[in-house]
């Protein structure tokens, strides 16, 4: 009888302290989030109301707020591999930036930020590259741990699968 009961207890601390993690991992990933959509304003309030209302005024400070965001919008998605990023932000944010990226004057910056990526003069933009060309990409973990401990214990979906919606 000693033995079950051991056994309950011992069953009982991991269940309290997996339980724990993971509400301290949660609180990490939010708070990640949080900054990263606080940088996000701080970019939008840089730009010009002609860049946010979609006419291209070509303005050298709306193209550098411009530029900034595609590398914020790439570290977004960095963070999104290495599991800093939820399922249910990624899901919000993904296509939030596919549809920015088609919209004056970021599809003319972007083709602008390409050029000088292809001759080595900016970043890479692997997920950007390929977030231009589908909403509803999901970049993939780095880190197959991280892969589970980014969604929420209740609500396990697969943000790329048949039925995800880019936004």
């Amino acid at each position: 009888m000693e033995w079950l009961s051991l056994v309950i207890t011992v069953l009982a601390a991991f269940a309290a302290s997996g339980t724990a993690i993971w509400q301290v991992r949660t609180q990490r990933v939010r708070q990640f989030e949080d900054v990263y959509v606080a940088r996000y304003w701080s970019l939008l309030d840089r730009m010009s109301l002609h860049a946010l209302r979609g006419v291209d005024a070509g303005d050298a400070d709306d193209t550098t707020a411009i530029r900034l965001y595609f590398r914020h919008s790439e570290d977004e998605a960095d963070l999104r591999a290495q599991g800093w990023v939820s399922d249910e932000t990624w899901g919000e944010w993904g296509g939030a930036i596919h549809a920015q990226m088609h919209r004056p004057p970021f599809d003319r910056v972007w083709a602008e930020t390409l050029l000088d990526s292809d001759a080595g003069r900016d970043y890479g933009f692997v997920h950007l590259r390929r977030l231009w060309h589908d909403a509803a990409y999901d970049p993939p973990s780095t880190r197959p741990l991280r892969a589970l401990l980014r969604r929420s214990p209740w609500r396990r979906r697969s943000v790329n699968g048949p039925s995800a919606t880019g936004t």
